[in-house]
């Protein structure tokens, strides 16, 4: 399985890599309103999250809100 973007919105995690990188002080919600990624279905959100700690954009298991908790 591979797991590259958020499907309700046809956003490459690529592209949200690179608005991270453009706006480094951006939060999750800056990344939400701008690409709309977790907006729809929330799916993506663990994703996200993982990507914007890890800079990782292509993921082959599902992580749900459990694996990937908000920061706090």
């Amino acid at each position: 399985m591979r797991i590259d973007r958020c499907v309700c919105h046809a956003v490459p995690f690529e592209r949200v890599l690179r608005h991270c990188r453009e706006h480094p002080d951006a939060g999750f919600e800056d990344v939400r309103r701008a690409l709309k990624c977790g907006s729809g279905c929330g799916l993506c959100e663990p994703y996200v999250r993982r990507l914007m700690r890890t800079g990782q954009t292509v993921f082959h298991q599902v992580i749900t809100a459990r694996d990937e908790p908000p920061p706090g």
